[in-house]
């Protein structure tokens, strides 16, 4: 069962806008020695939008190379077309992945039973344990509760789901739904505790770029019932979310990152660099929230 923090690993890039691989390397090992329970590649903060298919299967291999298995690596394999999301989950099982995550079918808008559809037949395709995946400000589409429920039921090894529809409602209630061996994970920073009271497993978060030991404290406090403590922690890793907003996602965690001395490099095209003024009111933020000097 999934539990604790994931980092939604961004894809480092040099400055012509190629994988970074020796930046991706010491990305992975900064990472793993904060922690963390795992780390998901190819992910929404990964750019999975910007990479082709040979990209997306050289980052499985390369990451579970660096990793070996030290933490869970969580491949990213959901695309709008249900073939080519088989094709990326039977590459991330031949990678070794340790689990595959599907974001809902984005830019068309399939019914609630055309979605299970879709899941079914990537979960046929593969025996590694999947996760699904909300994310309706980018997909455009929210796999309901029973549409989780009914895959949950029909396939044991759909394992849990990232939900970064920031409905907290919704979190509950697919809590209150759930196999009791289904792990329900927040995407939304800031959710990271009211999802742990509403009973959910951690988080797979785009802050763990940048500041893992945050969202790494408010499990340790609330696994210690310091709830007022958890919440100024919390309080702060909420900055980072606000924060975000300077630049077009995911430029503002790229730049983040690069103020911590971490490799990042650019976003893809079309997404371009924060401003100089952005960068000097993310700086401050961070500082505020102690992540920075």
């Amino acid at each position: 069962m999934l539990r604790g923090v994931y980092s939604a690993l961004i894809t480092p890039f040099d400055e012509n806008e190629n994988i970074d691989e020796k930046g991706l390397e010491k990305l992975l090992e900064w990472t793993i020695g904060k922690g963390i329970s795992g780390v998901f590649i190819v992910s929404s903060t990964g750019e999975t939008w910007a990479l082709c298919f040979e990209e997306k299967t050289r980052l499985f291999k390369q990451a579970v190379e660096i990793v070996n298995k030290r933490v869970s690596v969580i491949a990213g394999v959901g695309v709008p077309s249900t073939r080519e999301a088989i094709r990326l989950t039977e590459a991330a099982q031949a990678a070794g992945a340790d689990y595959v995550c599907a974001v809902p079918p984005s830019f068309v808008r399939p019914s609630q039973d055309e979605m299970i559809q879709h899941y079914s037949a990537i979960a046929e395709a593969t025996t590694v344990p999947m996760l699904l995946y909300n994310i309706p400000m980018l997909a455009g589409n929210v796999l309901e509760p029973p549409a989780v429920r009914t895959l949950a039921e029909r396939y044991a090894h759909i394992a849990g789901i990232k939900d970064s529809s920031g409905d907290l409602t919704l979190l509950n209630n697919m809590m209150l739904q759930r196999r009791a061996d289904f792990s329900v994970l927040t995407g939304i920073d800031t959710l990271v505790l009211p999802g742990l009271l509403a009973g959910s497993q951690g988080a797979i978060l785009g802050s763990a770029n940048v500041c893992p030991e945050l969202s790494l404290e408010i499990v340790r406090l609330f696994d210690a019932g310091q709830h007022d403590k958890a919440w100024e922690v919390q309080n702060r890793l909420t900055r980072f979310w606000l924060a975000m907003s300077l630049g077009s996602f995911p430029a503002a965690i790229k730049a983040a990152m690069e103020l911590r001395g971490l490799p990042a490099g650019p976003a893809r095209s079309p997404i371009t660099a924060l401003t100089d003024e952005a960068r000097r009111a993310l700086r401050q933020e961070l500082q505020t929230m102690r992540v920075v000097e």
